[in-house]
């Protein structure tokens, strides 16, 4: 703190021992020190040491004379070494706080001392958040933010900070811009310019990146969907193929339908790119052939363009993929009835899991409900391949209620992960998008 500039003046011993009075750190510390050699208990300690013990020490001539001090040499570093910061509870008692907040009280002490230098200052943080509450976390980033920012309301110059972090909390409180991404030992800066996200990308991001979505800066790779079902029941069916995204580092990026595109860009940039692997998985939005007015809404039936119409559609949202940010777009239509058209197999297990979710609507169905629900949705899969319906036709049927909100997508894809877990598929059992979609997430060996 001896930078600090209201400290370096309290350096003059201004003690008077004549009045007995001090006002300076050292002039206290001083005055400190008399007042204690002047203590009885402590002048007869002295006393009876250097009487009885080291005066019997003395050889010839030599004199040991003892001196009891809190001192040793009355400096102002001397004084600052004796001043301890600590948390109080507001009323002069000491308070009981964590880790966290004597982190907090330490970064606070060390932004008063870059406030008070005459030059540019810079802060370096290695993990802020450690032992921080989650909206302390945001708390600190808020305060380096307005430090670093401050220096048009101030004649100091702003302090510089640079922040290293695994917090997804402390990511979501930055802008993108001020980012730098950290990937295999290498160092990608985010500000505009250096990205191929656009200015209008920046300020969409900074109102929707949240915390859960800036689990994306931390990944190995990242699977970036379009709802809820899709956080659900993709990794549920990666693991089920034997590609476990826990194990390849994947993390799930549910963006709402809203803006795919913009959250993927962050790691397109032209030249050296980002080793980070994207998939973009989203639905084609065509709807097949066979599908009822009702169903289809306002979407537009594949089977009423030329094959080069669905071609250019496709393309169009593939058109701005790059070496590692790829977009998988589903065969036919959504990942649900693309699921129940891959395979019998799959078929069976979306007709029980969307069987399961309208009957969960109101309430959670128990074991044994659950269970002849299932039993029925199979024997329904049963006759159907008996009566030769073909599987478009059987997957339209098994959507139905989840397109029509008789049931929740949600829901059903819980479902549709509990049943994965005692029932075996293969990857032939997946439509075609989310195989290669899977293979391109997990293939550590590209990064």
């Amino acid at each position: 703190m001896v930078g600090y500039p209201a400290i370096k003046e309290q350096g003059e011993d201004d003690f008077d021992e004549m009045s007995d009075t001090a006002e300076t750190l050292v002039g206290i510390l001083r005055r400190a020190e008399h007042r204690l050699a002047q203590n009885p208990a402590v002048a007869a300690a002295r006393n009876d040491i250097n009487a009885n013990y080291l005066n019997k020490f003395a050889i010839g001539s030599d004199s040991l004379h003892g001196e009891i001090s809190v001192s040793g040499d009355a400096t102002l570093i001397r004084a600052l070494e004796r001043l301890e910061l600590t948390l109080t509870s507001g009323d002069g008692g000491r308070t009981r706080r964590g880790l966290g907040y004597n982190n907090a009280l330490f970064m606070a002490a060390e932004l008063l001392l870059l406030g008070g230098s005459d030059i540019a200052p810079l802060l370096l943080i290695e993990e802020p958040e450690a032992h921080l509450h989650p909206q302390l976390q945001t708390r600190v980033m808020d305060l380096l933010q307005e430090r670093a920012s401050r220096g048009g309301e101030s004649t100091k110059p702003p302090v510089q900070v640079i922040v290293t972090t695994h917090s997804p909390n402390v990511a979501s409180s930055m802008p993108v811009e001020h980012l730098t991404l950290v990937a295999r030992g290498r160092t990608f800066r985010l500000a505009q310019g250096l990205t191929r996200l656009e200015a209008g990308d920046y300020a969409f991001l900074t109102r929707f990146l949240d915390v859960t979505k800036a689990n994306l800066f931390f990944a190995r790779a990242v699977a970036i969907v379009e709802g809820d079902a899709e956080v659900i029941l993709v990794p549920a069916l990666a693991a089920a193929v034997g590609k476990s995204f826990n194990a390849a580092g994947v993390s799930v990026v549910n963006v709402g339908g809203v803006g795919l595109f913009r959250y993927s860009r962050i790691f397109q940039r032209d030249g050296e790119q980002i080793p980070v692997a994207v998939a973009c998985i989203r639905d084609r939005d065509l709807v097949p052939e066979g599908t009822s007015d009702a169903m289809r809404g306002e979407l537009e039936c594949s089977a009423g363009m030329a094959q080069a119409q669905v071609t250019a559609h496709v393309d169009k949202l593939t058109a701005r993929d790059s070496e590692h940010v790829k977009t998988f777009v589903s065969d036919d239509w959504t990942l649900e009835y693309d699921l129940a058209a891959a395979s019998w197999k799959m078929a069976a297990l979306m007709h029980k899991a969307a069987r399961s979710a309208v009957a969960s609507k109101k309430s959670w169905p128990d074991t044994a409900k659950l269970a002849k629900i299932e039993s029925a949705a199979q024997q329904e899969i049963d006759d159907w391949k008996k009566a030769e319906k073909t599987l478009s036709a059987a997957a339209l049927d098994i959507y139905k209620p989840l397109r029509m909100n008789t049931a929740s997508k949600a829901i059903a894809a819980q479902h549709a992960a509990r049943l994965l877990e005692t029932t075996p598929i293969a990857e032939a059992d997946l439509p075609d998008y989310l195989k290669d979609a899977f293979a391109h997430l997990c293939d550590t060996s590209a990064r």
